[in-house]
């Protein structure tokens, strides 16, 4: 297939010899052939434009390493108009791998279907330079290659993959039955389009080592929210277990009212540190087994305060400090520590309010047991806009129902 650039040339000093015959009445036929000659080849080129595109857009994506490696591969067949591809990347040992092929069946073994590509594919790995052939059956360097022989071989392009002067992979591209699909011109085309790929390929493998470094973060994150609970329950046994039903039943609730899932994790994590402030109340006053002095209780309600000034500076808990900060908020504006009133109060606060009214009274203490579930249920009825958003109180009651 003649090279596009080459084709306008040729296309433009037809042209000018058919103007000057426009008085032959083949002229006007010959110029209509030669309309089409040019749609076809602009049509070429803009296709060759959109691929690079495609992976230049690859390139400043977040797109994870899959994806990328699609778009890669679907953009070089639709550049080069190869009949089927593949693009390999080195493992961790050094061996090259397929990762993404195009021209094989669904489900078919991709090494065995490209088995005649495995000397260039070792070639061009080990010189770093690409191979271009526009007819392997003709070319000499093939010549003593059985298997391109037998798999009828024809147009091949392959291409190392490099970041710098480092090997990360190679593109293949061939077709099978026609001869002349790719040109010598089409080199350079190719060594742009894998140096741009290489780069689309290694930015998203940089995302993804950034993903799961996050999410490795995550872990040790949750893992220490965990322990800081365990030390707490510990702590005050008389409460011990608390904390893992409210964080459940909280999370349930924010479910029923539609809390966007992507939300949960803070309402999760809020409730898991609801009294995290208490770690600052000295054991004296918070296990005192007698009555409160005023002092005391002034020291205790202070811990909603406490647990903000801990959590504040963690980035990661900012979403989820509404509810240690604001969980003693009353819908009246009667609680504290800032006496917020209605919408004021965060609405995960309000959702959590009512979780842990409702976990204190149905559980033993030293000082009472357990009240039944119909006494409480029938308390937070009547808080309803009083303690409670009655917005909140409705959907409560009705989960707590059955």
């Amino acid at each position: 297939m003649p090279e596009p650039t080459q084709m306008l040339l040729s296309i433009q000093n037809q042209f000018r010899e058919l103007t000057a015959q426009l008085s032959n009445p083949y002229a006007l036929n010959s110029l209509k052939l030669l309309e089409q000659r040019v749609q076809s080849t602009l049509s070429v080129q803009l296709g060759q434009l959109g691929a690079l595109m495609d992976v230049g857009q690859a390139v400043n994506s977040s797109l994870g390493l899959k994806k990328v490696l699609e778009v890669v591969m679907d953009s070089l067949i639709r550049l080069m108009q190869a009949e089927r591809g593949f693009l390999m990347l080195k493992d961790p040992s050094g061996k090259l791998t397929i990762q993404t092929a195009r021209g094989v069946a669904e489900g078919g073994a991709h090494e065995e279907a490209f088995s005649g590509s495995t000397t260039i594919i070792r070639t061009v790995s080990d010189s770093g330079r690409p191979i271009l052939t526009t007819n392997a059956q003709d070319d000499p360097r093939f010549e003593m290659q059985y298997s391109v022989a037998a798999l009828q071989l024809r147009s091949i392009l392959c291409a190392p993959l490099k970041l710098k002067d480092d090997l990360i992979g190679v593109i293949y591209v061939d077709h099978r039955g026609m001869p002349d699909v790719f040109h010598d011109s089409d080199m350079n085309l190719i060594s742009a389009f894998a140096d741009q790929a290489a780069v689309a390929i290694d930015n998203a493998r940089l995302f993804e080592d950034l993903k799961a470094a996050n999410k490795e973060l995550e872990i040790a994150y949750e893992a220490t929210l965990q322990g800081w609970v365990r030390a707490l329950d510990l702590r005050d046994k008389e409460t011990e277990g608390h904390t893992q039903r409210v964080t459940n039943l909280s999370v349930k609730l924010a479910d029923a009212m539609g809390v966007e899932r992507s939300d949960l994790i803070h309402i999760q994590r809020g409730a898991l540190l609801h009294d995290i402030g208490k770690m600052a109340i000295p054991d004296a006053v918070l296990l005192k087994p007698d009555s409160l002095t005023e002092e005391e209780r002034t020291l205790i309600r202070q811990h909603p305060i406490f647990a903000y000034e801990m959590l504040k500076p963690i980035q990661f808990l900012h979403r989820a400090i509404d509810i240690p900060y604001c969980h003693h908020e009353k819908w009246d504006g009667t609680g504290y520590p800032r006496a917020l009133k209605e919408l004021e109060i965060p609405f995960s606060a309000r959702i959590f309010s009512i979780v842990d009214v409702w976990d204190a009274l149905t559980s033993d203490r030293v000082y009472r047991k357990a009240l039944p579930a119909e006494e409480v249920r029938a308390h937070l009825r009547q808080q309803s806009g009083r303690h409670f958003d009655p917005r909140v109180a409705e959907a409560f009651l009705d989960l707590v129902a059955a």
